[in-house]
């Protein structure tokens, strides 16, 4: 038979009592919210301490993030222990962590609030990976300061947004241990394109540029790379330096600067300062001036210890310290006026030279280059660099000074200078071409054009007090010399109804004082060698700073005893 159906009964409720099983509600029972024992209370360990910029910003936990009660305090997951509402916004210190308290093993989702101290120039580099580009930062809270270095897309970005003195927010970069060999503190940041860094209002908490001034005569006991802050007072300036880097291959410029202070047993010393780049070409530097430089890195050169690359130089402090040195420089002049002693040698210095100098000094060069055979080190020097005031003499005129080059384009060699409207891989081909037929010219690479660009190539006499020199002058620098490009001079030139403005533009040229940038190399020409001279940059003379360099120049050598 078909079973009918279970019946189901509420089982009895369970009473307390003896050998009962009693089952308190530990959210009502009085019972299970009693105190602790003596012996529990004497064990309890306190919770870890957190500062205040922990406690500040500690989030609840998961479990803990309960419901917002009537009153608006956030609830814990039984409706009790009102919990502290973390700050959000606004410019309250929660939103910014102190730059002491950065280290690498800090999670990504910070932020700090900085003044940019220092800014460097854009350098650029080559290595396996390709080409790229940094800048270098140094900022600063009133907990301490940090650096931190742009890359790639991140230069472009932020380069000119980051401004010298201003305030700003920082996040989403990366924080590693520091260099100690280039790096201030114990970590640093990186920032790339994904980095973010916002514009701030001025805090007047966070603290400006800050100088640890050291002595001057402290510099030779200091190891390489050791950076110091120093102040002095400039009492030299040479003219800056242009020349090609071996190990990239591209075109730099620097410039030597004498500083001395009253520090040292004898009442003062000197030390030579080289700054780089856009800076060496500033014409801010002027003997006498009070200066204070910031974070200049020691090296050494032929055994003399010297400085580099400071991150700051603040010219004409406006600073009691910077008036009382000046004094001190002024008085020791007039006893025993200062002669820099320049520290590159063999052809490369920026100190301005006679013709009748460059071409003795020329006389040690070594024998041209041989294609693909390295260098000796140990050697003299296949190539000089000069830089010589003079005047141009004389000027060629039986030939035209330009040549008809080709305009096709070819591969660039790595390194070398891109011109406007060319694609970074690409350069014109600037051979010789020799016309054909009509409108049709060929070059020795075997490319055709109908029209021909022409370049300047001519040669022309310089002289000064001592000596005469003949220089070569390609294009670049002969359109300085001449004031238009060079088709136009070879329509002006070949046309002879234009033969009085062909006249203006060589007066323009003839009888006037620059100074040059020379290279010096040794050729062999039909089995005799010589030294030929080519202009790599020409500038006009500021006569009123190159009286005053003159001035402490001959000082400088009544004190010596030279004459």
């Amino acid at each position: 038979p078909t079973p009918g159906p279970v019946m189901m009964h509420p089982s009895p409720p369970v009473q307390g009592g003896v050998g009962a099983a009693a089952m308190p509600n530990p959210y009502s029972d009085p019972s299970c919210n009693q105190s602790m024992s003596a012996f529990q209370q004497q064990n309890q360990q306190p919770p870890p301490a957190v500062s205040a910029f922990q406690q500040q910003n500690q989030q609840p936990p998961p479990a803990a993030q309960g419901r917002t009660g009537a009153s608006g305090n956030i609830t814990d997951f039984f409706g009790r222990q009102p919990l502290v509402r973390p700050a959000t916004g606004g410019s309250g210190i929660a939103d910014f962590m102190p730059i002491k308290e950065l280290s690498p093993y800090t999670s990504g989702r910070w932020r700090i609030k900085a003044r940019v101290l220092t800014k460097s120039d854009i350098r650029r580099f080559s290595n396996a990976r390709g080409e790229g580009q940094l800048f270098k930062v140094e900022i600063g809270d009133k907990s301490g300061e940090i650096s931190a270095t742009f890359f790639g897309k991140a230069v472009d970005q932020f380069y000119p947004r980051l401004q010298q003195g201003q305030v700003y927010l920082f996040s989403r970069a990366h924080i590693k241990p520091a260099n100690p060999r280039f790096d201030r503190g114990d970590v640093v940041l990186t920032f790339e394109e994904q980095s973010q860094v916002e514009a701030a209002e001025d805090d007047q908490e966070i603290p400006g540029v800050s100088f640890d001034f050291k002595p001057l005569c402290s510099v030779p006991e200091l190891e390489q790379h050791t950076t110091i802050d120093v102040q002095a007072v400039i009492y030299a300036v040479q003219e800056p330096l242009h020349f090609i880097a071996k190990a990239s291959n591209r075109e730099m410029v620097k410039r030597e600067i004498g500083i001395w202070d009253a520090s040292g047993p004898d009442g003062g010393s000197a030390c030579n300062v080289t700054v780089w780049g856009d800076r060496a070409l500033s014409d801010g530097f002027e003997i006498g001036t009070p200066v204070f430089m910031k974070a200049a890195r020691v090296s050494e050169w032929n055994g003399n210890k010297e400085l580099s690359s400071p991150s700051v130089i603040e010219m004409n402090p406006d600073d009691g310290r910077a008036f009382t040195l000046k004094a001190k420089y002024e008085e020791v002049q007039k006893t025993r006026p200062l002669n820099m002693r320049t520290s590159t040698a063999g052809g490369a210095s920026g100190a301005r030279k006679t013709a009748q100098e460059v071409r003795e000094e020329d006389m040690q060069l070594g024998p041209p280059p041989v294609m693909g055979q390295a260098l000796d080190p140990n050697g003299p020097k296949a190539i000089h660099r000069h830089i010589l005031q003079a005047t141009i003499s004389t000027l060629p005129t039986d030939r035209m000074p330009c040549y008809a080059s080709c305009p096709a384009l070819v591969a660039r060699a790595a390194g070398a200078t891109q011109q406007s409207g060319q694609a970074a891989t690409e350069r014109a081909c600037q051979k010789k071409v020799t016309q054909e037929g009509p409108n049709m010219w060929r070059c020795p690479n075997g490319h055709v054009c109908q029209n021909p660009t022409f370049r300047y190539l001519c040669r022309m006499q310089v002289m000064d007090h001592t000596e005469c020199l003949e220089v070569n002058v390609f294009d670049t620098v002969a359109k300085q010399f001449f004031g238009v490009e060079a088709d136009t001079y070879t329509r002006i030139f070949e046309d002879p109804s234009l033969e009085s403005q062909l006249q203006q533009i060589h007066k323009r040229v003839l009888w006037r004082r620059q100074l040059f940038r020379l290279r010096a190399q040794k050729e062999v020409w039909q089995e005799v060698e010589r030294v030929k001279y080519h202009v790599d940059d020409v500038s006009s003379i500021a006569f009123a700073k190159d009286g005053r360099q003159m001035l402490s120049e001959v000082k400088a050598a009544l004190a010596t005893g030279q004459r």
